[in-house]
């Protein structure tokens, strides 16, 4: 962004965030059908039409008003073509206040977008990035055949594959930082830092001093108010931290709280039935379970789990003994225990010392007996 004198800086990134109105002006060239154009946003957890207008001689229009940029999209939908599911013909971009061109010709997915500040940042982020993500996608797709060990590939060649999708990766959590470092009176670089720098496991003590750096006005947007709560979450599980006194309902309906296994080593799993990847994990959790229980040890697996038949049902097929806990709020509910530790992604845990201490987290893998072995004293 261009250099503003004075304080001026501060106010110009969020001049189209809670101020003045947008426009979207199509003009699809090519369109000889009756179609109407419909605009989608995010509204709760999920995307809905906000609005929806006739497209005459290709031509159409939405005005409106956002509070700060979004996500959104439009869609073209030919009369008498019923809306689906898989609708194909859209367009996404970013919304903001201000004055945004849309052209194309007979398909807006193939249209370019123009006018939205936030949009053009963010194209350009992806142009940094996609050759990256190219390179992933082509490494998934040629290793996913055959599963685990896909046919013709050697230990060497799996291992090399491997490094190579962690080098690229850390090239795009470095290209994520530059951006947000050099966006820093940006919506869309507080958009990257809480999408893309604050990710599953992200340390709050390295990014706390970041998010300070964004303007006062920016910090205090609805979607930096959001950053710093989930950064001040994610304090509530690091390691070095007194872990708070949660509490969560037993199979049987029994409160449990995390304050009640004081004075023993606690391995707190997070976990879910529809996680495939946690379902992987629960016999190494097993293993060290049967290793190490004498040895002032207790480990408390905390479902992400809706359905509380899901969850009992997982826990008998896996064969879990030890104490299983939920408030059966998923992930997404706000008031949940997903939400208050800020766990976005599981499987995670968590190893408590006897003071209530947090002294290790995300231990996983078959050694995880020697791991947690090495920790219990």
């Amino acid at each position: 962004m261009k250099k503003i004198i004075l304080a001026v800086v501060w106010l110009f990134p969020l001049a189209g965030m809670a101020q003045g109105a947008y426009t979207i002006s199509g003009k699809m060239s090519g369109l000889k059908v009756p179609a109407k154009a419909y605009l989608v946003t995010r509204q709760g957890d999920e995307f809905k039409d906000k609005d929806s207008v006739e497209i005459k001689d290709g031509k159409f229009r939405f005005t409106g008003t956002v509070e700060e940029p979004q996500y959104a999209i439009i869609a073209i939908r030919p009369k008498g073509v019923p809306k689906t599911r898989n609708q194909r013909d859209y367009i996404d971009f970013f919304l903001e206040n201000s004055k945004i061109s849309i052209v194309g010709a007979d398909s807006i997915k193939n249209a370019t977008v123009s006018g939205s500040e936030s949009d053009t940042e963010n194209r350009e982020l992806e142009a940094l990035i996609t050759p990256f993500t190219d390179k992933i996608i082509k490494l998934q797709h040629e290793f996913s055949r055959g599963g685990k060990n896909p046919a013709n590939k050697t230990a060497e060649e799996r291992k090399v594959a491997s490094d190579s999708l962690n080098s690229y990766v850390k090239q795009i959590k470095d290209i994520n930082l530059k951006f947000v470092k050099s966006h820093l009176n940006s919506f869309m670089g507080l958009y990257t830092f809480n999408f893309s720098i604050l990710d599953s496991h992200f340390n709050p003590a390295e990014v706390k001093p970041l998010f300070y750096k964004f303007s006062p006005q920016l910090q205090s947007s609805l979607l930096g108010k959001l950053s710093i709560d989930r950064i001040i979450s994610s304090e509530r599980r690091g390691v070095g931290v007194k872990i708070f006194d949660f509490s969560q309902t037993d199979v049987n309906g029994n409160i449990f709280k995390i304050a009640s296994l004081r004075g023993k080593y606690v391995f707190v799993d997070f976990w879910a039935s529809w996680c495939h990847w946690c379902r992987v994990e629960n016999p190494n959790v097993l293993k060290a379970y049967e290793q190490l229980k004498d040895r002032n040890l207790e480990i408390v697996s905390v479902s992400f789990d809706e359905s509380k038949a899901a969850w009992e049902n997982a826990v008998k097929q896996d064969k879990l003994p030890w104490l299983q806990v939920s408030d059966l709020k998923g992930m997404k509910v706000r008031d949940g225990l997903a939400a208050m530790l800020d766990i976005n992604a599981i499987p995670q845990n968590l190893l408590i010392n006897p003071e209530g201490i947090i002294i290790a987290a995300n231990l996983r893998g078959e050694d995880l007996p020697a791991k947690l072995s090495a920790l219990i004293k």
